[in-house]
């Protein structure tokens, strides 16, 4: 199977971030209902056989082990621990996500990754609101001078404003590799419109959703068609 994250259309990403969830994954065929796995890696750093089981994953992988201030878990943050952590995994992997906050300090994997044709998504998390559009084309601006192949935003839309200032961000951006998904009260509205206007990973939950606004991806898969 050709294990690529192709950027030029819409992807459902089903996120692993239990053994029970990567135990499924592991079973799932090809032909599925989803584009991409994300392993949290944080959040499975004390799975017996991790790696093993990672290898046995048909679909093309997404590699996170999110830092605790954009909402990861284990309070893994030094960024030697999270280097020794990614890069045994990385021959297995198609991208990897890296926050942008973290991209300086993360150079050295995201460097790698690049040699071994990897993609390289940064991203934007804030679980108080959502910035101005113009606020958050400064993100993308940082991205693309690190050379990012995509960018990702997660924000909080508890308000119709903070909704629209998402959306604005992607109808106004539809040059460029952008991911965008509200959490929150609107927080599945967003990711509803945002799947079917451009947004290129829209993620779901194997099993019930950790995220405040996220869908499960039986649910999600029905109402994007």
């Amino acid at each position: 199977m050709e294990k690529s994250i192709f950027l030029n259309k819409t992807n459902i990403v089903v996120s692993i971030t239990d053994s029970q969830s990567l135990d499924e994954i592991c079973k799932t065929k090809e032909a599925s209902s989803f584009d991409v796995v994300e392993i949290r890696l944080d959040q499975l750093i004390k799975e017996p056989n991790l790696k093993n089981k990672i290898s046995r994953i048909r679909h093309p992988l997404l590699l996170t082990c999110r830092h605790p201030d954009e909402g990861g878990q284990n309070q893994i943050q030094d960024p030697i621990k999270r280097h020794s952590i990614l890069e045994p995994l990385l021959c297995y992997a198609s991208a990897i996500d890296i926050e942008l906050a973290e991209a300086d300090s993360m150079l050295k994997i995201i460097s790698q990754a690049k040699k071994n044709d990897l993609k390289v998504i940064l991203s934007y998390h804030n679980f108080k609101t959502t910035p101005t559009p113009a606020e958050l084309r400064s993100k993308i601006k940082e991205s693309l001078i690190r050379e990012a192949d995509a960018i990702k935003f997660a924000t909080t839309t508890n308000t119709i404003s903070e909704l629209v200032n998402l959306l604005t961000l992607l109808e106004n951006s539809k040059d460029q590799n952008i991911s965008i998904m509200g959490m929150g009260k609107y927080g599945k509205a967003s990711r509803l419109i945002a799947a079917q206007s451009g947004s290129i990973l829209n993620y779901a939950a194997m099993g019930s959703s950790k995220v405040d606004g996220q869908w499960k991806l039986t649910e999600f898969t029905q109402a994007i068609k």
